[in-house]
């Protein structure tokens, strides 16, 4: 009984301090995200030493003195015990973050189980040399672990929204050491929303499991900052041009890689055996350049610091194609640090080209090679705030800020000109979720009006006498009627308030017709061909309860059924629970 008493009076208690509740929750998100991320490198480290003998991230060294036979087996044993894991659990691979997206857009929780399996798969995917990141598979572990903790506090929809978020945004500051860049990526990425109620235990979770990683890991930068500066004003338009670029780069890499994957699905061969097959292709480019393999972190340091020339864009053809091979093929890995690569690539190429044609007016290769990374990063998930703060943070360089900035709107701008989706959204938009519209719309436009409407309606003609009138109200199941013509056309609507104007007037019974009180002007309709959420914007110019459907003949609308709010809400949670029996 006490125990009961003290439950009552602590949720009584943090329903009103809710803020303190979820910066409570927010910090025990952070803590295990951050706990989630050092397991995660673990088993990187551990599968790694188990192909290659070494547990370090700045695995090049090994590759390059890697029989070349073992360069192509690893990579497709990798990828069919990757395989292998998808039979049972087909979450186990693929990149991540666009399952987050649509668990937030679609009200879902995430499975808890997720955390574990993609912690396994794409473990071996990266150990095994595959092209990958490792922040899209830590932003769904992140999120599984939010969302299992608003399951065991029975948050409702809107509660787990943040609490999904606040998993993903401690995840991705961790593995980066960039809690502010972790948390901006949640918000503008995920959430799609900058609100205070739901950005602050965002900002908590990020912080929380950026300590939990800095402890065990240490406080350092992830890639060294090459020295800047800006000695012309002239450079500013170069690097107009070099967000230009990276635009066009990004969005070669988003229709390379979903190309692949569309190729690879339509494979008539068993599921599980693909991502070898893709492993086995991936080993066949790195014999190329190893430079290709794994996250890739030497080679970014490499570029930012010296690497220079025209082996810098076979790096980033490379690299698109060893990425799409990699995730296409079903492999588990992150598509963040990919484009970090291709842009660092691609910005250290053009720097080199034009430190050539003005040696005495541009600064040196590596500070066009970071700029690159931040504009490419834009291109690719549309999230310049987000692309921008990352940038900064994993290098802690302020002074490089300017044409950061400048080339990563510009590659933003540029991008969403030749390309609506980003590299997250063009998956869900094809599986009909579209992000930016949100879930109720996603869901609502691929329903049609024809459908859902009520065919069994009760009608009145012109003439019908309102005694008439009130004996068919007291038998439909609808509580608007349409009022017809001699050929079936549509003439005006009776509502209920149209009845109550008068009902309790006597001596009308009889004298009063139904054309003399239904509504004629104005008329709100929709066509049997509409979707609901056409219906639904229509319905919400009024506040109506129900539309008139109706087909356009000769100048008449003929009546064909009536669309009720409560159908289009029925028809949309059917819906719902139909997309996640599949997703089951």
């Amino acid at each position: 009984m006490k125990v009961n008493e003290s439950k009552a009076r602590l949720n009584a208690f943090m329903n009103r301090h809710d803020d303190l509740y979820m910066v409570l929750i927010a910090g025990l998100v952070g803590v295990l995200a951050g706990y989630g991320n050092l397991l995660f490198r673990y088993l990187i480290g551990f599968f790694q030493d188990l192909f290659y003998g070494t547990k370090s991230e700045y695995v090049l060294d090994t590759l390059n003195n890697t029989p070349f036979y073992k360069i192509l087996l690893i990579p497709a044993v990798g990828g069919l015990l990757v395989g292998l894991i998808s039979i049972m659990f087909k979450f186990a691979k693929g990149h991540g973050v666009p399952d987050v997206m649509k668990a937030i857009a679609l009200n879902r929780s995430i499975s808890p189980q997720i955390a574990i399996v993609k912690s396994v798969s794409s473990a071996i995917t990266l150990g095994s040399g595959g092209s990958a990141g490792r922040e899209g598979p830590i932003v769904q572990i992140g999120a599984a672990i939010g969302s299992g903790v608003g399951k065991i506090f029975r948050f409702s929809s809107a509660r787990m929204k943040t609490v999904i978020a606040c998993g993903a945004a401690g995840g991705l500051a961790a593995t980066f050491n960039a809690p502010i860049g972790g948390a901006m990526f949640a918000a503008e990425v995920l959430l799609g929303e900058f609100g205070l109620k739901t950005f602050s235990p965002i900002i908590i979770s990020s912080v929380i499991a950026t300590v939990v990683s800095r402890a065990y890991l240490g406080d350092h930068v992830t890639f060294e900052a090459p020295d800047y500066v800006l000695k012309s004003i002239f450079e500013l338009p170069l690097y107009t041009i070099l967000g230009i670029i990276c635009a066009l780069v990004g969005i070669l890499f988003i229709r390379t890689f979903y190309r692949f994957e569309e190729k690879f699905e339509s494979l008539q061969i068993p599921s599980w055996s693909k991502p070898a097959i893709g492993g086995l292709l991936m080993g066949v480019v790195a014999l190329f350049s190893r430079d290709v393999m794994g996250v890739g972190y030497d080679t970014i340091d490499a570029i930012l610091k010296h690497e220079t020339g025209l082996i810098l864009i076979l790096l980033v053809l490379l690299k698109i194609i060893a990425t799409s091979l990699t995730l296409g093929s079903g492999g588990s890995g992150g598509l963040f640090v990919p484009s970090l690569y291709i842009g660092a690539a691609t910005g250290g190429f053009f720097g080199w080209f034009v430190n050539l044609l003005f040696p005495s007016m541009t600064g040196g290769p590596g500070a066009y090679g970071l700029v690159a990374m931040s504009a490419m990063l834009a291109a690719t998930i549309r999230a310049p705030l987000t692309a921008i703060l990352i940038i900064f943070e994993i290098t802690q360089s302020y002074t490089v800020i300017l044409p950061l900035m400048l080339a990563a709107i510009v590659a933003n701008i540029f991008a969403g000109w030749l390309e609506k989706e980003s590299i997250f959204t063009w998956i869900l938009t094809k599986q009909g979720v579209r992000i930016r519209k949100g879930a109720e719309e996603s869901v609502l436009e691929k329903l049609l009006v024809g459908d859902v409407m009520m065919k069994d309606v009760i009608t009145f003609r012109e003439d019908t006498h309102f005694r008439e009138i009130l004996e068919g109200v007291k038998l439909a199941n609808h509580t608007y009627f349409p009022v017809l013509g001699s050929k079936g056309e549509l003439t005006g609507m009776i509502s209920l308030d149209n009845i109550r104007e008068i009902m309790f007037e006597e001596g009308l019974e009889d004298i009063v017709v139904a054309g003399e009180i239904c509504t004629r002007d104005n008329i709100i309709y929709v066509e049997p061909g509409d979707t609901l959420l056409k219906a639904t914007e229509r319905l919400g110019i009024k506040d109506l309860g129900a539309l008139p459907v109706c087909i356009q003949k000769d100048d008449m609308l003929i009546f064909a059924g009536l669309l009720r709010r409560g159908d289009i809400i029925m028809q949309y949670n059917k819906a719902i629970a139909s997309m996640r029996v599949q997703d089951a």
